[in-house]
């Protein structure tokens, strides 16, 4: 059969090749290009071991015509590194055991890739229903999920990840605060269970060790005593201390965030507590006098209830 000449793009660069008419893009994308992430499962569509993006959406490589590609943007398994390094996506199916053998894998990144693209924050069934269409011989799946639970949260968390220095950057005038506005006794109580669950927690009056009492307890003796919760974090510690029911204020000393994985913690710990109680929590400084609205506009970052982490004002600098 006559070739024809046709121009590809694909992974950002421009290949103009000589190939048949009939020709599949699998074909071409593995024997003429030599990317041979995409792989051949079943030739019908059934298996989605062949998928790659075209023009960001997820399609089936070995039913597609290279020719109905022109113009269009390809993009293979190979083209998901970001910078020489892994994707989001491609480390969190390393942490979580995603892969096995590894031959379907790369068809269910791009599908994964694709789906995060049209809908940032799928919900379960969302994620399920796009990964009907691949099918994986060696899991039971559950693995995948999380890996792909991990790398939306990551994709969600970077950019403020990214500027930890930034927003723990030591300040001696103020300690950083996390605060949580429009509490109630409830949501301490819920939160003082949740702390002495998954963190070591302990508690102080006037600086002498006591059993964590229960909150309403706590709350009886905020006249007499001064009470300090104090959290473990991992080689450094976030205290609360119980001075409203309207608020929750956890302090954190900048001075001692001084690594990413420390910042993570702190994040880590937020993001818990809005999920939680299902309300905003904010990075703000501590800043006597001022009101939750002017708070809430200082904020360094913001966590909605979903858990997802967004910046606020860029530098401490204008809170001096």
């Amino acid at each position: 059969m006559r070739k024809e000449l046709v121009e590809l793009r694909v992974n950002g660069r421009t290949h103009e090749i000589a190939i048949e008419p009939n020709a599949l893009l699998l074909d071409v994308l593995r024997q003429d290009l030599q990317l041979t992430g995409c792989k051949r499962g079943c030739d019908d569509s059934s298996c989605g071991a062949c998928t790659v993006l075209v023009d960001g959406v997820a399609m089936m490589a070995c039913t597609r015509l290279a020719v109905s590609c022109e113009g269009e943007e390809i993009t293979t398994i190979e083209g998901v590194s970001q910078h020489g390094s892994l994707a989001a996506i491609q480390k969190a199916y390393g942490d979580w055991g995603g892969a096995q053998c590894g031959y379907c894998t790369p068809g269910f990144v791009m599908t994964v890739k694709s789906l995060l693209a049209e809908n940032p924050d799928p919900s379960e069934g969302d994620i399920r229903a796009a990964l009907s269409s691949n099918l994986c011989r060696c899991t039971g799946y559950n693995q995948m999920y999380e890996a792909i639970r991990a790398a939306i949260a990551a994709e969600q968390e970077g950019p403020v990840i990214s500027e930890w220095k930034r927003i723990f950057k030591p300040d001696s005038r103020s300690l950083l605060d996390i605060w949580v506005f429009d509490a109630n006794p409830a949501d301490w109580r819920t939160l003082l269970d949740w702390l002495s669950k998954k963190y070591r927690v302990s508690y102080f009056e006037d600086q002498a060790p006591a059993s964590l009492p229960s909150f309403d307890a706590i709350w009886k003796r905020q006249q007499a005593a001064t009470q300090l919760l104090r959290i473990d974090l991992g080689g450094f510690t976030a205290n609360t201390h119980f001075l409203s029911c309207q608020e929750i204020e956890i302090n954190v000393m900048p001075e001692d965030v001084d690594s990413r994985g420390k910042a993570g913690s702190v994040f880590n710990l937020a993001m818990g507590i809005a999920r939680l109680l299902q309300k905003d929590v904010f990075f703000a400084p501590e800043h006597a006098g001022a009101s939750a609205a002017e708070l809430k506009a200082m904020a360094f970052c913001t966590i909605d209830s979903a858990g997802r982490l967004s910046l606020g004002k860029p530098s401490r600098e204008i809170f001096r």
